[in-house]
């Protein structure tokens, strides 16, 4: 179980009231997908708490981490997408983010045990932003840095992880981090410096967010536009409309579920779509409007 207490300390010893950021950990799973060849941390009695909260204190340099209670594998080709509820990561000094793993160092190899991960971002959850990487130093993936978990975790200096900044993927804030594991670019070329054959995919233990500003809801339908409702009832989307209007359905990972268009009311059957969120994207005239669905 991550340490709560231990995680309270952080926070406040690392948010200055009169600064225009705060600190804090991951709290939220929009959606995973599990891969092959690993399955740790993966079950209800463990996940999502595991990746909630501070990195594993324990974890150093030469000590590697695989307590299910701290560590999730998202195994071979798995993904997860996380956020900060209610907030937004916004670009400010330094690194916005840091992602933590249980990379360690291997005297057997003499180098870093790695099981790298590419990591995107997404403001809306539709449009996604990947940070580049290069596959042979492994640059830009987390995955690569062992944890200091004796350290501040809020203080990148010194925390160890992998640390992402914004501005090098020119965006000032997104809501939503998404870890890709990438292990199979090292298992199937034994010529890559990080290869292992041991290799199980990418474990994740805590994010980390560094600059974060309160989320203001600036695009719900009927903030934007009160003459345009969007409502989830009775087996359909409704959307009310007395203009033409075309309309987007996406899964909460870039999915594109249907597109339509209508010169007045709009219906979208819901029936053979699974229960879940969805994001709805709207094209009224010059105006871009986009409402989250519960189905």
């Amino acid at each position: 179980m991550k340490l709560t207490l231990l995680y309270i300390f952080f926070i406040i010893s690392s948010i200055s009231l009169k600064s225009q950021y705060q600190h804090g950990t991951v709290d939220t799973v929009i959606s995973y997908h599990w891969g092959d060849g690993q399955n740790s941390g993966q079950s209800t009695e463990y996940f999502p708490q595991n990746i909630f909260g501070v990195p594993d204190t324990s974890a150093r340099e030469d000590f590697q981490s695989a307590d299910p209670y701290q560590i999730c594998s998202l195994g071979l080709g798995g993904e997860i997408i996380v956020g900060f509820k209610g907030m937004d990561i916004v670009d400010g000094p330094g690194p916005d983010f840091t992602i933590f793993e249980n990379a360690f160092f291997n005297p057997v190899t003499s180098r870093i045990f790695v099981e790298p991960a590419q990591i995107l971002v997404s403001e809306d959850g539709i449009l996604w932003i990947a940070f580049p990487f290069d596959s042979l130093t492994l640059k830009g993936c987390a995955g690569v840095t062992p944890t200091h978990g004796n350290e501040d975790p809020f203080n990148p200096a010194v925390s160890g992880g992998d640390k992402f900044d914004l501005a090098n993927v020119g965006l000032t804030k997104v809501r939503y981090i998404r870890i890709r594991d990438t292990c199979r670019l090292l298992l199937n070329n034994p010529k890559l410096p990080f290869y292992d054959p041991i290799i199980t995919g990418f474990d994740l233990d805590a994010v980390v967010g560094l600059n974060l500003k309160k989320h203001i809801e600036t695009t719900d339908i009927n903030d934007v536009n009160l003459s345009l409702v969007a409502v989830c009832r009775d087996g359909f989307i409704i959307v009310q409309s007395t203009n033409v209007i075309y309309a987007e359905l996406f899964t909460v990972v870039g999915e594109l579920i249907c597109k339509c268009s209508s010169d007045g009311d709009m219906q979208i059957s819901t029936l053979q779509m699974l229960h879940g969120v969805y994001i709805l994207r709207i094209f009224k005239g010059n105006e871009i409007i986009i409402k989250k669905i519960i189905i």
